[in-house]
């Protein structure tokens, strides 16, 4: 390229780079050369117009400078805020109008004085009585003075949790997701040990497809939170309850062992179970399948659990009763690839039923709905005052007709619900709606209602019977408990314990069927109770009958309790107990158990204790029994204990 060609080209670069020059020193003119104020009047502009508030206080800490932004930080109109004024009056103004609750400005005013005196840059946080959070960064200056910034960072700080709360929680329930589980459940399992276990409960919602293929995507939503909010409401503090993914659910229980876990999978589901209210959506009917594993005894790390606990959850699954499954070593073939049959229950028989395992299983699942929708119902069999022949007593006894079924046996279905998990949830109905009837009578009758064995294990039972007492308003003395031996016999201070908690409420305690089982007389001098209940077996005929049954009605008497002998029938059941000395008797010879709708008039329930017990016809009634003797024996006991 020629010398002349190249001038050419670099001729408009150097151009270029001259009228750049140029125009930066008409700029720089433009500010030193200005009309007097025009400076001041930019730099007020750009103060005026920052998205934080400002502060300038000279070496004395007089304020030479702040702007709207600040005022609208701290609510101080510019009209409080004038050049020349303190720190200490700019606080004290602030202090006036709310931003400091509880705090003295004397306070607020050494805190702050005491780093501006440091002559070091910062930044530091300040919450204000709004709940407001605002961030102050500090800069001294060279002439003794120093501005501050201040900045509204409510909003920032809010997101910022929010980011970091959904790192670790499920976004529609707001429980722990699955990261957060699992740092909870290893933190769990590292501190297990034989003596003092933990507890994974895996979650499966049934029902839950349902609802969203008939109402939606948004109805299932809504139901997924309000099951969460009922899950919260049932864990304590230190569990995790967190969500999975879809309808699956886990909670980590750590310092519980498999009987207090196997517990709380019951009240889960008794919670969860039911209707749903979902607002415009409609409502809903869930259940839930648990299943239940613990470390050390199951698994030894998270991942283990989680595969033992989900094995578990198969087999409650598969039942189809909605009750909890806790893992045992006979599950250990189930899962993987392919799912295996689950082992297989051997045989068992019901009294008086000679039901398979199967069948019982399914009487389960047919009361579960019966508990459900109300299936249930109540009779009530008196127990009278041998000597006065007046009623004291209405046993509460729980009575079912099956859609399908027809009258089932108490017998069966008792049986059945301690089998499948459902005794708690029995007895609770039970109870409560035994004690709402009560409260309803003016005659002040007692009520007594059957204690399962499994009851007594049950940490629930006396909290569970308070709460029914206060919400139906009946006086604990009209309560009677009955227990079986095979209550008693667990000697554990935990059965004991709660024994005296309900003697202490003011509850009776009766000891029912007395010498059915082991008749061990150690209860007598051992239990808290305050009526024996010999079983009806001893009103059989045999040779020591009246022998036997006086010495037992001794002893009990001797020890200061009342003695109740059941399956009254005949006469002369009645009057050998009266012999004997027999405070209280039941039986079909007396009455019947009846709905008390029928108790209601021929008792007087309805009249209170001024009426007296007139004379007149048996309640039993008169297809009890087609024996002629049986039925003139019982007119005559109606008339001895003048039952209307």
């Amino acid at each position: 390229m020629s010398r002349r060609a190249g001038d050419r080209q670099s001729a408009p670069n150097a151009g270029r780079r001259f009228a750049q020059a140029l125009a930066a020193i008409r700029y720089d003119l433009s500010w030193r050369f200005a009309r007097p104020g025009a400076f001041r009047q930019r730099f007020e502009q750009a103060i005026a117009n920052m998205p934080q508030g400002i502060c300038l206080y000279d070496a004395q800490d007089r304020l030479q400078l702040v702007n709207e932004q600040f005022c609208r930080i701290y609510n101080q109109p510019m009209s409080r805020l004038h050049t020349g004024m303190t720190l200490y009056d700019v606080l004290a103004d602030s202090c006036a109008i709310g931003n400091y609750p509880g705090r003295d400005v004397d306070e607020i005013y050494l805190a702050r004085k005491r780093f501006i005196d440091r002559r070091e840059k910062g930044t530091f946080l300040q919450q204000l009585g709004d709940g407001r959070l605002i961030a102050i960064y500090h800069q001294p200056l060279r002439n003794g003075g120093w501005v501050c910034t201040y900045e509204d960072i409510t909003e920032r700080r809010k997101a910022e949790a929010r980011i970091e709360f959904l790192a670790h929680h499920d976004g529609l329930t707001e429980l722990p997701n699955r990261v957060l589980f699992t740092e909870r459940l290893e933190e769990a399992i590292s501190h297990a040990s034989a003596s003092n276990p933990c507890a994974l409960l895996c979650l499966d919602l049934d029902g839950f497809k349902n609802v969203n293929d008939r109402l939606g995507h948004a109805a299932g939503d809504f139901l997924l939170k309000t099951v969460a909010q009922r899950l919260r409401d049932c864990v304590r503090s230190d569990d995790t309850c967190a969500r999975l993914g879809g309808d699956e659910f886990a909670i980590v229980l750590p310092d519980v062992s498999p009987t207090e876990a196997l517990r709380m999978g019951h009240q889960i589901t008794s919670v969860l179970r039911g209707a749903y209210d979902l607002g415009t959506f409609g409502s809903a009917e869930i259940g839930t399948s648990i299943g239940i594993a613990c470390a050390p005894d199951h698994a030894a790390s998270g991942d283990q659990l989680l595969l033992v606990a989900d094995k578990a959850l198969y087999i409650s699954k598969k039942a189809k009763l909605g009750i909890p499954a806790l893992f045992d070593k006979g599950l250990e073939n189930i899962g993987g690839g392919t799912v295996a049959e689950a082992p297989q229950v051997p045989e068992q028989s019901l009294v008086d039923g000679g039901r398979g395992y199967d069948d019982l299983r399914l009487l389960a699942s047919d009361l579960a709905e019966a508990l459900r929708d109300g299936g249930l119902r109540l009779h009530y069999q008196p127990i009278y005052e041998s000597a006065s022949g007046r009623p004291v007593v209405l046993e509460a006894l729980a009575r079912w007709n099956a859609p399908h079924r027809g009258d089932v046996s108490p017998v069966e279905f008792v049986r059945a619900a301690e089998e499948f998990g459902l005794i708690g949830q029995l007895t609770e109905w039970v109870l409560s709606s035994a004690c709402r009837e009560a409260s309803r009578w003016k005659l002040q009758l007692q009520v007594s209602v059957n204690l399962s064995p499994l009851n007594l294990r049950d940490a629930s039972l006396v909290p569970t019977v308070q709460r029914i007492l206060k919400e139906t308003g009946l006086s604990p003395s009209r309560l009677v408990l009955e227990l079986t031996e095979g209550s008693i016999i667990d000697r554990s201070e935990d059965v004991a314990s709660r024994l005296r908690a309900l003697r202490a409420l003011g509850i009776e305690l009766w000891l029912d069927d007395f010498g059915s089982g082991y008749a061990n007389l150690e209860y007598l001098q051992h239990l808290a109770c305050d009526v024996v209940k010999i079983d009806r077996s001893f009103l059989a005929r045999y040779e020591k009958r009246r022998e036997l049954l006086g010495g037992i009605i001794s002893l009990v008497k001797a020890c200061g309790l009342r003695v109740a002998v059941e399956g009254v029938e005949t006469t002369e059941h009645r009057e050998l107990l009266s012999e004997l000395g027999c405070d209280l008797l039941q039986g079909f010879l007396l009455a019947r158990p009846q709905p008390v709708e029928q108790l209601r008039s021929s008792l007087g329930l309805d009249h209170g204790p001024e009426l007296p017990f007139h004379e007149g016809a048996s309640i039993v009634p008169t297809t009890a029994t087609n024996d002629s003797d049986k039925l003139r024996a019982s007119r005559a006991a109606s008339r001895r204990f003048h039952i209307k």
